[in-house]
């Protein structure tokens, strides 16, 4: 039995009273999906095996046609090449097959062109190149009879096999032990010919220790250098009794290096010297400190890893990390960690490396490099905990409304609440049915919270109740939700009829569930706020949606640990069953800041305080992370600067930051897109230092009409109304007087199908106090 993937009192089940009850007939009949997964063995795919995550860094390994595109560990990126996938091309040579690993320096990086044609101006995009620094195969290996199979995934390790279909014993095969952070590509090689083959040219291989491995712990050490400008270090030491003798490597041509002692048994390990490293060549002094460290490290690599939990409301959480190799008992294994790791990480001095040791995590800064068996985090759960179904003014926690103020917002709320409520959220998107439901959920919000109506609150609560009742029935106009056994998860039955992947914004292949689910548990969690009664209603369909998305509970055997939510990362990604070049991505940091505030709004509905403070973490991570990945102040050195000034990306991919969006490429909406929607927790995710930047100064310095602060007042759309509905949370007296003057006027404000004119008129005269 191996180590749990999650462990402490946060990870507990949503249903604390029948945990592992399989999925209602609510949710029926079953089905099998129409895209299973490849590279993984029959028996791990159907019955009681393990779920497979379908948004998670690994899926890529396992999906069709034939799981080439590349994972993306961080720092380095991982690909199974087969000899005919793109990445196994490269220029003047036969084909790559075997592991491939990739990693390009920061002075690599593409970026696109600058926006208005400005010389210093910000690029478009950036991403980082995908040639494969080496290729670790084997003379056996061909393109007709390679093969791979995965195995052992989890949030922050797994394992996978590369194989010849064609081999007379099933144990000749390479195992790579796969780490989210790794320093070292740790392969194991039994009963093959190794091959080493690289996408650049091979401008030198020194072999540094022959004959006197006894004092590098066994280890035969290679230095090699690429046409990059890159160094690597490779170390090897054969498996006794299997092999006794050193791996001989030899150069064959400028892209190949090879063995030619016939099959061999043993450890491969390589590592990329830093950037610094590449410019300090003369120093023979600096060379030999990194090295030094990656001497003392080798032999050790990570076999499995655990997220514990601290005490509920602690915010304390740890990364434990299992190590296993000749030397695991010695040494603590090497990894690298992101900037948001750094920032929260506790007794910095036990861990990280000094001096520094950097390397491009590719899109989300340089990671440092660290060496420690348990990483510990915390972060502080205190400003989170404001933040409930009422907006909250937090420097002004009983604010005092300009009687004045709410007869015009009562005006217009009565304007809005007489309509069909049931009508307005049927339909056929799960997606816009969602952001119907809690568009209405807010009304209820603001008849309470700030017009203190009782009748209009009772009112609007009924009619959302109607609304919601549909869904959680499943007798909707969407397509049924039905739950598949193949990934294990709940999706729309639109794409199983249609055959259109694509239907509902992909929901069949698991894209944006979290974005899609977010929308029905807030406004699930607020009808319960004002009715518990309703509670046992609803309660099946609202937790089956949670056990899909955010599933703590690792015993649980119809649903994945954590759909969307990374760890690792800091923030969800929002791919499910697509393959991309570029990794997986996700669009929106703001309607996942939605997703979980509607789960800590679900906790504290139910009483599930495992789950309130789980959610209140996985908030306090996301603001971190988002703070340097997704939103750019000035002081921001995360991002590269040719990017930084844009404030935002529109898509942020494992491999690349995009100013767009994939429904538009104007700038209204890749703005929005990182507001929507205008909650309660929108004071808690956008820091007012950079709602202020972003306002005044994002994009082509000289384009002022083209700033936000000008887009936002010119309301030609509900893109616009929303930019200016969240600079309220440090302007709310303009963003009043500006909507309160067109509705004098008789001028039309535009809405998103998401907020209502109620709500804009209401969150801002909160934010006034």
């Amino acid at each position: 039995m191996g180590s749990p993937q999650f462990v402490g009192p946060l990870f507990t089940p949503v249903d604390q009273t029948n945990p592992y009850r399989p999925p209602p007939a609510l949710f029926g009949p079953w089905v099998r999906h129409p895209k299973p997964p490849i590279n993984i063995e029959i028996d791990t795919v159907e019955g009681r095996s393990k779920p497979i995550g379908t948004n998670k860094w690994y899926t890529q390994l396992v999906l069709s046609p034939s799981g080439t595109d590349p994972v993306y560990v961080l720092p380095y990126a991982l690909a199974f090449l087969n000899g005919s996938s793109v990445l196994s091309q490269h220029e003047g040579a036969s084909s790559l097959v075997g592991m491939g690993i990739s990693h390009s320096a920061p002075s690599s990086r593409i970026f696109g062109p600058t926006t208005g044609g400005e010389a210093n101006g910000n690029s478009k995009f950036y991403y980082n190149p995908l040639a494969i620094s080496f290729c670790l195969g084997a003379a056996e290996f061909n393109q007709s009879n390679v093969a791979c199979s995965l195995s052992h995934w989890s949030e922050l390790t797994a394992r996978l096999k590369i194989f010849s279909r064609e081999s007379s014993s099933s144990s000749s095969d390479i195992s790579i032990l796969i780490c989210r952070g790794q320093a070292f590509l740790t392969c194991i090689y039994t009963g093959l010919s190794p091959t080493i083959r690289s996408a650049c040219e091979v401008l030198s291989l020194e072999c540094l220790n022959e004959g006197s491995e006894q004092f590098l712990h066994g280890f035969r050490k290679h230095r090699i250098k690429l046409g990059d400008r890159s160094t690597w270090l490779l170390y090897s030491k054969p498996v006794l009794p299997r092999t006794s003798f050193h791996i001989e490597l030899k150069v064959i041509d400028r892209n190949q290096i090879s063995h030619h002692h016939g099959p061999w048994s043993g450890i491969v390990q390589v590592v990329k010297m830093s950037e610094y490293y590449a410019d300090q060549l003369g120093s023979d002094f600096h060379r030999f400190r990194e090295e030094s460290v990656y001497d003392r490290g080798v032999g050790v690599w990570v076999r499995e890893a655990t997220i514990r939990s601290g005490p509920i409301d602690s915010g304390t959480y740890y990364f434990d990390w299992f190590s296993e190799g000749p030397r695991a008992r010695s040494e603590p294994p090497l990894i690298f960690a992101l900037p948001h790791h750094i920032e929260a990480m506790q007794s910095h001095s036990g861990v990280l490396i000094n001096p520094q040791i950097r390397l491009n995590s590719r899109a989300t800064g340089d990671m440092r490099l660290c060496r420690g068996s348990t990483w510990c985090f915390k972060e502080d759960l205190q400003a989170v905990k404001l933040y409930g179904i009422e907006p909250v003014n937090v420097n002004n926690l009983n604010p005092k409304y300009d009687p004045s103020k709410l007869d015009l917002l009562r005006e217009v709320f009565i304007k809005e609440v007489d309509c069909d409520f049931d009508r307005e959220c049927d339909l056929d998107s799960y997606y816009f049915s969602g952001k119907k439901l809690a568009k209405q959920a807010l009304l209820c919000v603001i008849a309470s919270s700030i017009l203190r109506d009782e009748d209009l609150t009772l009112v609007c609560v009924s009619k959302t109740k109607e609304s919601l009742l549909r869904f959680c029935q499943n007798r909707q106009k969407a397509p049924r939700l039905v739950y598949e056994t193949t990934w294990k998860g709940i999706i729309s039955s639109s794409m199983l009829v249609s055959g259109n992947e694509n239907d509902d914004f992909g929901n069949g292949l698991y894209n944006d569930h979290h974005f899609h689910f977010a929308y029905f548990i807030h406004a699930a969690s607020t009808l319960v706020y004002f009715d518990s009664g309703f509670l046992e209603e609803i309660r099946e369909y609202i937790e089956y949606l949670i056990k899909d998305t955010n599933n703590a509970f690792e015993k649980d055997e119809f649903f994945p640990l954590f759909r969307n939510f990374d760890w690792f990362l800091g923030h969800s990604l929002a791919t499910g069953l697509q393959t991309s070049l570029d990794g997986k991505n996700q669009e929106s940091c703001s309607e996942d800041a939605n997703f979980l505030y509607s789960l800590k709004l679900w906790g504290k509905a139910t009483s599930n305080q495992a789950l309130e403070s789980l959610a209140e973490l996985q908030l306090s991570i996301l603001k971190r992370s988002a703070n340097h990945y997704y939103y750019m102040k000035d002081s921001n050195t995360t991002i590269p600067a040719e990017f930084r000034r844009n404030r935002v990306p529109g898509i942020l991919f494992e491999n690349k930051a995009d100013y767009t969006t994939f429904f538009s490429n104007e700038k209204d909406a890749i703005h929005m897109i990182q507001v929507i929607p205008v909650t309660p927790i929108t004071p808690f995710l956008r820091d007012p230092e950079f709602v202020w930047q972003e306002w005044i100064d994002s994009g082509f310095k000289a384009d002022r009409a083209g700033q936000v602060c000008n887009l936002a007042t010119n309301l030609t759309n509900g893109y616009r109304t929303l930019l200016l509905c969240q600079y309220a949370t440090i302007d709310p007296e303009f963003v009043w007087n500006f909507f309160e003057e067109r509705i004098s006027k008789g001028q039309q404000i535009p809405l998103d199908d998401g907020l209502s004119l109620s709500w804009a008129l209401g969150f801002t005269l909160n934010q006034l106090g």
